[in-house]
């Protein structure tokens, strides 16, 4: 009877450990999705209008560095979507650039019709997506 209540307590010991484990790799995780969103924003912070406005700009200069933190996320893909607020008549065509780090690939998916320099207000949408250690995905963004 002994043994029966040992080997419970150590399944039970076991299997909150699991969780516990589990819970850290997510919080390790997030922090590590919060600072690559904090340090692209900090990057965009820093540009002037016209770099911020520029598709160039964004491929070049802000996502064609691996962020610090990357390493820590599995298959990292970073998305930076800058678009006209509110939206305006005619509406310019919005700037989308991303980057896959696994392979370290920058891709301008919307180059825009340069006009997005003329708007008195833009929307800049920081997105991230990677696989989590468990295996799903997960995601984040910033606007």
């Amino acid at each position: 009877m002994a043994m029966v209540i040992i080997g419970v307590f150590l399944t039970g010991q076991y299997a909150a450990s699991s969780r516990v484990w589990g819970l850290l790799r997510a919080s390790l995780e997030s922090n590590a999705a919060s600072r690559v969103l904090n340090g692209r924003a900090e990057q965009i912070r820093a540009a002037t209008w016209a770099q911020i406005t520029s598709s160039d700009f964004l491929n070049t200069s802000v996502l064609s560095v691996a962020p610090d933190a990357g390493g820590d996320l599995g298959a990292l893909n970073e998305t930076i979507d800058v678009i006209a607020y509110p939206t305006p008549s005619p509406n310019p065509a919005a700037l989308q650039i991303t980057r896959n780090n696994t392979t370290g690939t920058v891709t301008t998916v919307g180059a825009g019709d340069g006009t997005m320099s003329a708007q008195t207000s833009i929307r800049i949408n920081i997105t991230e997506s990677w696989t989590a250690k468990g295996g799903n995905r997960a995601s984040g963004n910033f606007q």
